[in-house]
């Protein structure tokens, strides 16, 4: 089964957490050099991430992850 765009973004966003550099984040989703690009300039784009000495999960980003996680959880429970 193939990942959503949502999914590697919230993945992308967990791992940036605390900060992370790209290599990182790209071991950690399991993405090559160029998905990772890409995704990290979307990211940086969309306000998700922001750029220091390394990675990090925006204010913003964490609200999209508080929201995937409700959605995750309203998919995945059965009524």
């Amino acid at each position: 089964m193939t990942r959503s765009h949502f999914t590697i973004i919230a993945e992308m966003l967990r791992a940036a957490r605390q900060g992370a550099k790209k290599s990182r984040i790209m071991y950690a989703c399991n993405l090559s050099y160029k998905a990772t690009e890409e995704y990290i300039t979307y990211l940086l784009d969309a306000g998700l991430l922001r750029i220091g000495n390394s990675f990090h999960t925006t204010e913003k980003g964490f609200r999209f992850l508080k929201a995937y996680q409700i959605i995750e959880l309203l998919l995945t429970t059965k009524s």
